[in-house]
Protein backbone atom coordinates (compact mmCIF):
# COMPACT_ATOMS: atom_id res chain seq x y z
CA UNK A 1 0.00 0.00 0.00
CA UNK A 2 1.29 3.56 -1.01
CA UNK A 3 1.68 5.23 2.21
CA UNK A 4 3.12 9.25 2.86
CA UNK A 5 6.57 9.16 1.52
CA UNK A 6 5.15 7.34 -2.22
CA UNK A 7 2.08 9.66 -1.88
CA UNK A 8 4.28 12.70 -1.19
CA UNK A 9 6.22 11.84 -4.53
CA UNK A 10 3.17 11.87 -6.36
CA UNK A 11 1.52 14.76 -5.53
CA UNK A 12 5.26 16.33 -5.68
CA UNK A 13 5.39 14.91 -9.74
CA UNK A 14 1.92 16.10 -10.73
CA UNK A 15 2.40 18.86 -9.73
CA UNK A 16 5.88 19.34 -11.67
CA UNK A 17 4.13 17.75 -15.18
CA UNK A 18 0.44 17.87 -14.91
CA UNK A 19 -0.45 21.19 -13.19
CA UNK A 20 -1.73 23.51 -15.21
CA UNK A 21 -2.91 20.90 -18.17
CA UNK A 22 -6.42 20.50 -19.36
CA UNK A 23 -8.28 17.02 -19.03
CA UNK A 24 -8.84 16.30 -22.84
CA UNK A 25 -10.47 12.88 -22.54
CA UNK A 26 -11.38 10.22 -19.94
CA UNK A 27 -10.82 7.09 -20.88
CA UNK A 28 -12.72 4.19 -18.45
CA UNK A 29 -11.73 0.44 -18.48
CA UNK A 30 -15.36 -1.38 -17.87
CA UNK A 31 -14.01 -4.17 -16.47
CA UNK A 32 -11.97 -2.73 -13.49
CA UNK A 33 -13.82 1.25 -13.42
CA UNK A 34 -16.10 0.12 -10.87
CA UNK A 35 -13.29 1.14 -7.96
CA UNK A 36 -14.91 4.52 -8.93
CA UNK A 37 -17.54 5.64 -6.87
CA UNK A 38 -19.08 7.94 -9.12
CA UNK A 39 -21.77 7.48 -12.11
CA UNK A 40 -18.89 6.82 -15.23
CA UNK A 41 -20.63 8.47 -17.67
CA UNK A 42 -21.19 11.65 -15.38
CA UNK A 43 -17.24 10.94 -14.03
CA UNK A 44 -15.73 11.62 -17.88
CA UNK A 45 -18.37 14.13 -18.51
CA UNK A 46 -17.33 15.84 -15.32
CA UNK A 47 -13.86 16.20 -15.81
CA UNK A 48 -13.03 16.12 -19.47
CA UNK A 49 -12.50 19.99 -20.52
CA UNK A 50 -11.55 20.54 -16.80
CA UNK A 51 -7.84 22.10 -16.24
CA UNK A 52 -6.14 20.82 -13.22
CA UNK A 53 -5.23 23.45 -10.42
CA UNK A 54 -4.39 21.62 -7.61
CA UNK A 55 -2.58 18.87 -6.45
CA UNK A 56 -2.97 17.84 -2.50
CA UNK A 57 -2.35 14.93 -0.32
CA UNK A 58 -3.99 14.47 3.50
CA UNK A 59 -3.21 11.47 4.84
CA UNK A 60 -3.25 8.53 2.65
CA UNK A 61 -5.74 10.30 -0.31
CA UNK A 62 -4.79 12.09 -3.08
CA UNK A 63 -6.66 14.71 -4.08
CA UNK A 64 -6.72 16.55 -7.70
CA UNK A 65 -8.59 19.94 -7.82
CA UNK A 66 -10.19 21.57 -11.28
CA UNK A 67 -10.92 25.19 -12.19
CA UNK A 68 -14.64 26.07 -12.20
CA UNK A 69 -17.19 24.85 -10.00
CA UNK A 70 -15.15 23.33 -6.93
CA UNK A 71 -14.81 19.90 -7.87
CA UNK A 72 -11.96 17.19 -6.71
CA UNK A 73 -11.11 13.66 -7.92
CA UNK A 74 -10.07 12.06 -4.75
CA UNK A 75 -8.27 9.18 -4.56
CA UNK A 76 -7.64 6.40 -1.79
CA UNK A 77 -5.59 4.12 -3.42
CA UNK A 78 -5.62 0.89 -0.78
CA UNK A 79 -3.67 -2.18 -1.13
CA UNK A 80 -2.90 -2.28 -4.70
CA UNK A 81 -3.44 1.31 -6.36
CA UNK A 82 -0.56 2.61 -8.61
CA UNK A 83 0.00 5.71 -10.09
CA UNK A 84 1.57 6.47 -13.15
CA UNK A 85 2.02 9.34 -15.62
CA UNK A 86 3.07 8.74 -19.04
CA UNK A 87 3.54 9.81 -22.66
CA UNK A 88 -0.06 8.48 -24.81
CA UNK A 89 2.03 6.51 -26.69
CA UNK A 90 3.17 4.31 -23.47
CA UNK A 91 1.75 0.69 -23.74
CA UNK A 92 -1.10 0.39 -21.35
CA UNK A 93 -0.61 -1.76 -18.33
CA UNK A 94 -3.35 -4.36 -17.91
CA UNK A 95 -4.29 -2.73 -14.31
CA UNK A 96 -5.28 0.46 -15.61
CA UNK A 97 -8.53 1.22 -14.13
CA UNK A 98 -8.65 4.41 -15.70
CA UNK A 99 -6.65 7.25 -17.92
CA UNK A 100 -7.04 11.33 -17.91
CA UNK A 101 -5.74 12.32 -20.96
CA UNK A 102 -4.21 15.99 -20.74
CA UNK A 103 -3.09 18.15 -23.50
CA UNK A 104 0.18 17.38 -25.12
CA UNK A 105 -0.45 14.02 -25.30
CA UNK A 106 0.68 13.23 -21.33
CA UNK A 107 -1.73 11.08 -19.75
CA UNK A 108 -2.48 10.18 -15.83
CA UNK A 109 -3.32 6.34 -15.36
CA UNK A 110 -4.31 5.09 -12.36
CA UNK A 111 -3.93 1.11 -11.66
CA UNK A 112 -5.15 -1.04 -8.90
CA UNK A 113 -4.17 -4.96 -9.05
CA UNK A 114 -6.23 -5.60 -6.36
CA UNK A 115 -9.72 -3.73 -7.00
CA UNK A 116 -9.86 -2.36 -3.78
CA UNK A 117 -8.91 1.24 -4.42
CA UNK A 118 -12.12 3.84 -3.93
CA UNK A 119 -12.25 6.75 -6.21
CA UNK A 120 -14.44 9.84 -5.38
CA UNK A 121 -15.59 12.59 -7.55
CA UNK A 122 -17.40 15.14 -5.26
CA UNK A 123 -17.22 18.92 -4.03
CA UNK A 124 -16.95 18.03 -1.04
CA UNK A 125 -14.73 15.50 0.78
CA UNK A 126 -15.28 15.90 3.83
CA UNK A 127 -18.86 14.70 3.81
CA UNK A 128 -18.76 13.20 0.51
CA UNK A 129 -15.77 10.73 1.15
CA UNK A 130 -16.35 7.70 4.10
CA UNK A 131 -13.45 8.50 6.96
CA UNK A 132 -11.88 11.78 4.78
CA UNK A 133 -13.22 14.17 8.01
CA UNK A 134 -12.24 11.90 10.50
CA UNK A 135 -8.41 12.31 9.54
CA UNK A 136 -6.31 12.89 12.50
CA UNK A 137 -3.82 15.22 11.98
CA UNK A 138 -1.37 14.19 9.26
CA UNK A 139 2.06 12.72 10.33
CA UNK A 140 4.63 15.58 8.98
CA UNK A 141 1.89 18.48 9.89
CA UNK A 142 4.35 21.13 11.54
CA UNK A 143 1.29 21.89 13.76
CA UNK A 144 1.88 18.24 15.29
CA UNK A 145 4.16 19.18 18.14
CA UNK A 146 5.44 16.74 20.54
CA UNK A 147 2.84 18.06 22.96
CA UNK A 148 0.05 17.44 20.56
CA UNK A 149 1.13 13.99 19.95
CA UNK A 150 1.27 12.67 23.40
CA UNK A 151 -1.63 14.42 24.27
CA UNK A 152 -3.47 12.23 21.11
CA UNK A 153 -1.78 9.53 22.35
CA UNK A 154 -3.40 8.88 26.02
CA UNK A 155 -6.74 9.05 23.92
CA UNK A 156 -5.85 5.95 22.38
CA UNK A 157 -5.27 2.70 23.87
CA UNK A 158 -4.43 -0.30 22.58
CA UNK A 159 -1.14 -2.08 20.47
CA UNK A 160 1.24 0.80 20.02
CA UNK A 161 1.48 -0.45 15.92
CA UNK A 162 -2.18 -0.44 15.89
CA UNK A 163 -2.64 2.88 16.98
CA UNK A 164 0.42 4.36 14.66
CA UNK A 165 -1.75 2.67 11.70
CA UNK A 166 -4.96 4.12 13.06
CA UNK A 167 -5.60 7.34 10.74
CA UNK A 168 -7.90 8.94 13.22
CA UNK A 169 -4.71 9.14 15.42
CA UNK A 170 -2.55 10.36 12.63
CA UNK A 171 -2.63 10.14 9.09
CA UNK A 172 -0.46 8.94 6.51
CA UNK A 173 0.93 5.97 8.29
CA UNK A 174 0.18 2.06 6.97
CA UNK A 175 1.97 -0.85 7.90
CA UNK A 176 5.69 -0.90 6.69
CA UNK A 177 6.40 2.24 7.74
CA UNK A 178 4.92 2.07 11.39
CA UNK A 179 7.45 -1.10 11.69
CA UNK A 180 9.70 1.11 10.51
CA UNK A 181 8.92 4.15 13.28
CA UNK A 182 8.95 1.25 15.56
CA UNK A 183 12.18 -0.35 14.67
CA UNK A 184 14.22 3.30 14.98
CA UNK A 185 12.33 3.94 17.89
CA UNK A 186 13.34 0.33 19.78
CA UNK A 187 9.56 -0.26 20.75
CA UNK A 188 7.86 -3.52 20.24
CA UNK A 189 4.90 -3.44 18.36
CA UNK A 190 2.60 -5.01 20.51
CA UNK A 191 3.46 -2.72 23.70
CA UNK A 192 0.46 -0.86 24.63
CA UNK A 193 0.09 2.84 24.46
CA UNK A 194 -0.35 2.57 28.25
CA UNK A 195 3.03 1.21 28.94
CA UNK A 196 5.19 3.52 27.16
CA UNK A 197 7.10 6.06 29.51
CA UNK A 198 7.56 10.05 28.84
CA UNK A 199 10.87 9.18 27.36
CA UNK A 200 9.78 6.47 25.21
CA UNK A 201 6.71 8.47 24.11
CA UNK A 202 9.46 11.47 23.06
CA UNK A 203 11.48 8.84 21.01
CA UNK A 204 8.61 7.67 19.36
CA UNK A 205 7.61 11.29 18.59
CA UNK A 206 11.00 12.02 17.15
CA UNK A 207 11.39 8.45 15.23
CA UNK A 208 7.93 8.96 13.49
CA UNK A 209 9.21 12.52 12.36
CA UNK A 210 12.73 11.69 11.15
CA UNK A 211 11.94 7.92 9.48
CA UNK A 212 9.03 9.62 7.34
CA UNK A 213 11.00 12.67 6.65
CA UNK A 214 14.03 10.66 5.42
CA UNK A 215 11.59 8.42 3.46
CA UNK A 216 10.56 10.80 1.56
CA UNK A 217 13.99 12.30 0.40
CA UNK A 218 14.75 8.55 -0.43
CA UNK A 219 12.10 7.50 -2.68
CA UNK A 220 12.13 10.74 -4.28
CA UNK A 221 16.24 10.33 -4.91
CA UNK A 222 14.76 7.25 -6.29
CA UNK A 223 13.33 8.51 -9.09
CA UNK A 224 15.13 11.17 -9.65
CA UNK A 225 15.92 11.70 -13.13
CA UNK A 226 13.82 8.82 -14.23
CA UNK A 227 10.24 9.50 -16.27
CA UNK A 228 7.33 9.39 -14.12
CA UNK A 229 7.80 5.94 -12.73
CA UNK A 230 5.19 6.11 -10.15
CA UNK A 231 3.46 3.07 -10.21
CA UNK A 232 6.67 1.13 -9.49
CA UNK A 233 7.10 1.03 -5.50
CA UNK A 234 10.38 0.23 -4.04
CA UNK A 235 11.20 0.01 -0.49
CA UNK A 236 14.44 -2.08 -0.51
CA UNK A 237 15.61 1.00 2.10
CA UNK A 238 13.53 -0.13 4.52
CA UNK A 239 15.74 -1.58 7.26
CA UNK A 240 13.26 -3.86 8.85
CA UNK A 241 10.16 -4.25 7.21
CA UNK A 242 9.63 -7.59 5.01
CA UNK A 243 13.38 -8.68 6.38
CA UNK A 244 11.91 -11.55 7.76
CA UNK A 245 14.89 -14.03 6.75
CA UNK A 246 17.31 -11.53 7.80
CA UNK A 247 19.21 -10.04 10.74
CA UNK A 248 18.67 -7.20 12.46
CA UNK A 249 21.20 -3.92 11.39
CA UNK A 250 21.51 -2.39 14.59
CA UNK A 251 21.91 -6.26 16.82
CA UNK A 252 22.38 -8.52 14.29
CA UNK A 253 19.37 -10.93 16.22
CA UNK A 254 17.16 -12.60 13.35
CA UNK A 255 14.37 -10.25 12.36
CA UNK A 256 10.96 -11.77 13.78
CA UNK A 257 7.55 -11.63 11.90
CA UNK A 258 4.17 -11.98 12.77
CA UNK A 259 0.92 -12.62 10.13
CA UNK A 260 -2.27 -11.56 11.12
CA UNK A 261 -4.88 -10.34 9.17
CA UNK A 262 -3.54 -11.06 5.96
CA UNK A 263 -0.22 -8.34 6.79
CA UNK A 264 3.03 -8.39 8.74
CA UNK A 265 4.73 -6.92 11.31
CA UNK A 266 8.43 -7.29 11.29
CA UNK A 267 10.79 -6.61 14.39
CA UNK A 268 13.63 -7.70 16.33
CA UNK A 269 12.96 -9.42 20.02
CA UNK A 270 16.14 -8.03 20.96
CA UNK A 271 16.59 -4.53 20.60
CA UNK A 272 13.23 -3.98 20.39
CA UNK A 273 11.35 -3.45 24.17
Amino acid sequence: MPELPELELVVKTMREHALGRTVQAVVLNPKRAFVIRHPLEDFARELTGRKLVAVDRRGKFVLFGFAGEALHLVIYAMLGGRFALASRAAPELPATCFTLQFDRALDFRFLDSTMGARIYLTDSPESDVPSFGELGPDALDPALTFDVFAARLKRHRGEIKNVLRNQVFVAGIGNAYSDEILFAARIRPLRRTSTLSEDERKTLYDALRSVLRDSVATVAQQYAGKHHPLHKQDRSFMKIHARSKSVCPRCGHRISSIHSGGESTYYCRECQR
